[in-house]
């Protein structure tokens, strides 16, 4: 009979606790990063053959599952690196849409046009003015883009110093967290689940490695180690080199090989990154443009050999001769190859079309690795929070198990008490 009392106590003990956590599981149903906890309960050993003493509250745990939870971040800093990449090229979409009345494209057919009514009536005043106005809005289109070009980059190393110091800030709060964890034995739990949502949030600008065996936490950067012991930090920065620009820590260069630091990094440093690629395409453009122009004039009407550099000399448009004109004239039908890089003939009009296609298609090529990797992380995503989150039916039902136990065990309590009570009356 006292053996059924201390049974019961075991019994009241563990469903209060288990009560406390499913209470605590259901509170913290909405709160970001947070894993449910399950507790852990095992049979007491029995002092008689198939008499039990109980059960034991073996402690709370926080579910999670390591090999997801790894997958998931490595997937999350590749979507990163493809939204990031989304976000740049449609900058550079942008900078080429053109309508009906503006846009370089209507600026380029409004130059020749000019010199075909130039070519018309040669000395006609008007014509002469017309084909000026043409010439230097050609000059100023072209440049606004290049300069629209050059604002992009800038912008982007704001954001690559920006995103630097916010990654150095979380490794910061994760090193505070691991001296929390160290010298805590309470809240472990709490603030486990902090520094995974800080983890989390490193995965958007690189890939990371975490590795806690044998208790100590080490924290990688695209292979190289921020943290070691905990508590030991890198922080990463910035080195800018000639035209490269790329991501150190403790003077090794970090291989990214995701995250939106590598998309930023990339795009102010590799040659055949988008902005690169079409700053090129413009000098090759601007070139061919001056060489051509200025070899079918016995005057130079434009100087230069890039985009930057080039500029329009109006004093020789009243130098022209029918002859120039009517060889200027030619220039828009005539295919060359203008770009530096390959041997692709085209005119100048379908040059400039055939650029415009290009990034059109590097923004849908994106967009279809940006959708399918979206896919691959929600997938990813749904699997973990059905292991780690809270199900608020679930746990419903678990309190209602717990409190059901609680209050079964009470009544053993009771009714032991009654019968001693009956004995010592007797």
């Amino acid at each position: 009979m006292m053996d059924s009392l201390y049974t019961a106590q075991s019994g009241l003990f563990t469903s209060r606790y288990a009560i406390d956590a499913t209470s605590n599981n259901i509170a913290n149903e909405n709160t970001e990063g947070y894993k449910k906890r399950v507790v852990n309960t095992s049979e007491l050993s029995s002092l008689e053959s198939n008499i039990g003493n109980g059960v034991s509250f073996d402690g709370i745990t926080r579910t999670t599952n390591q090999f997801l939870y790894n997958q998931l971040i490595k997937q999350t800093s590749e979507q990163s690196f493809y939204e990031q990449e989304d976000e740049i090229l449609s900058q550079i979409e942008i900078m080429f849409q053109e309508t009906d009345s503006s846009g370089f494209s209507v600026s380029l057919n409004d130059y020749f046009q000019s010199i075909e009514n130039l070519r018309s009536n040669p000395s006609n005043e008007i014509y002469k003015s017309d084909l000026e106005n043409q010439s230097e809005i050609l000059v100023f289109s072209l440049k606004d883009l290049y300069s629209d070009l050059e604002t992009i980059e800038e912008n982007i190393f704001t954001q690559l110093s920006n995103d630097v110091d916010q990654v150095n800030e979380i490794l910061s709060q994760i090193v505070y967290l691991n001296e929390q964890i160290q010298s805590s034995s309470q809240q472990r739990d709490d603030l486990l689940d902090k520094r995974d949502q800080l983890e989390k949030e490193l995965s958007d600008y690189a890939n990371i490695e975490v590795d806690t065996s044998n208790d100590n936490y080490t924290l990688k950067i695209a292979g190289a180690t921020t943290i070691f012991n905990g508590v030991n930090l890198h922080e990463i920065s910035i080195t800018q080199e000639e035209d490269r620009t790329f991501i150190n820590v403790y003077n090794n260069e970090l291989n990214l090989s995701s995250g939106s630091l590598k998309s930023l990094s990339e795009n102010l440093s590799d040659d055949s990154s988008s902005i690169y690629s079409t700053m090129q395409s413009l000098d090759d453009f601007a070139k061919a443009l001056i060489d051509e122009v200025n070899a079918n004039s016995t005057t130079a009407i434009f100087s230069g050999d890039s985009v930057s550099n080039m500029s329009f000399d109006s004093s020789a448009i009243s130098d022209l001769t029918n002859d120039n004109l009517e060889n200027l004239a030619q220039i828009q039908w005539g295919e060359y190859s203008i770009d530096s890089t390959s041997t692709d003939i085209s005119s100048f009009s379908e040059f400039y079309q055939s650029l415009r296609v290009e990034i059109s298609s590097k923004v849908e090529n994106n967009d279809f690795k940006l959708e399918a990797q979206e896919s691959v992380v929600q997938s990813l995503q749904t699997s973990f929070d059905n292991f780690t989150k809270v199900d608020s039916d679930e746990e419903m039902i678990k309190l209602i198990e717990y409190q059901a136990a609680y209050e079964a065990n009470a009544k053993v309590i009771t009714v032991v008490d009654e019968m001693l009570q009956t004995l010592l009356d007797m």
